[in-house]
């Protein structure tokens, strides 16, 4: 398991942030108990990720010092923004290979000064494919990952489980991974599905991040306007 925060690499332990679960998946008076909290701390962490996978798509929120993120993804889509902290934000749309972005002034200047060209402009979306490393880095915020090859802790973490408590809303288990005065907290719900639905973090290299609307259609769209296309290398 990698604890390390988020900047558009593959991150197993994922990014994402403090966000109010949508009606998708919060608890409802027909929610039943599904027994999550029976488990062990390591299989009701691996279970929530799992769970996630399976459902096909989130809704993921993320924070922290470095940046935030507001996302809707599945394997094979992912639409939403990005904002870096001192850099600009970028609107980003993947649909399979394919990435478009689309940055604001802050975010252009910084990338065109880097490149010394003009590949990125904010009435312009760039275009580039996965195989783009410059492209694929940006798209790398996504974290498409967490559904092809979901999460688990390894055998030898040292995790607690809390009791179930309330969590925006919703009844969840928590599991705890606590050391040298820091820590991070995952939740998984108690009621219905035991989706992941949200990690609160003390640490610097981790970030705060909460999952909600699964299942739910990502509807990813080529944009519509000028595209450019990102420079390659």
């Amino acid at each position: 398991m990698a604890l390390t925060a988020c900047g558009g690499g593959s991150d197993a332990v994922r990014s994402a942030a403090g966000a109010t679960p949508s009606k998708t998946s919060e608890a409802s008076p027909a929610a039943e108990p599904n027994g999550i909290e029976k488990l062990s701390a390591k299989e009701i962490y691996d279970t929530g990720m799992k769970t996630n996978a399976e459902a096909g798509s989130f809704h993921e929120k993320m924070e922290s010092g470095g940046g935030k993120s507001d996302l809707r993804l599945s394997a094979s889509e992912c639409v939403g923004t990005v904002d870096i902290a001192e850099t600009g934000s970028f609107e980003v749309i993947r649909i399979r290979k394919d990435i478009w972005v689309k940055p604001d002034a802050t975010f252009a200047g910084g990338m065109n000064s880097a490149l010394g060209e003009e590949s990125f402009s904010t009435e312009k979306w760039t275009h580039g494919t996965s195989s783009n490393a410059l492209m694929a880095k940006l798209a790398g915020w996504c974290h498409q990952e967490q559904l092809s090859a979901p999460d688990t802790l390894d055998a030898g973490s040292k995790v607690t489980k809390g009791k179930v408590t309330t969590v925006d809303g919703q009844q969840a288990v928590p599991v705890v991974l606590a050391g040298k005065g820091e820590s991070v907290t995952w939740y998984v719900a108690s009621t219905g599905k035991p989706y992941f639905i949200k990690q609160d973090s003390s640490r610097d290299d981790m970030q705060d991040l909460t999952d909600s609307d699964f299942g739910e259609a990502v509807g990813a769209k080529a944009p519509s306007g000028e595209v450019v296309e990102a420079p390659k290398g």
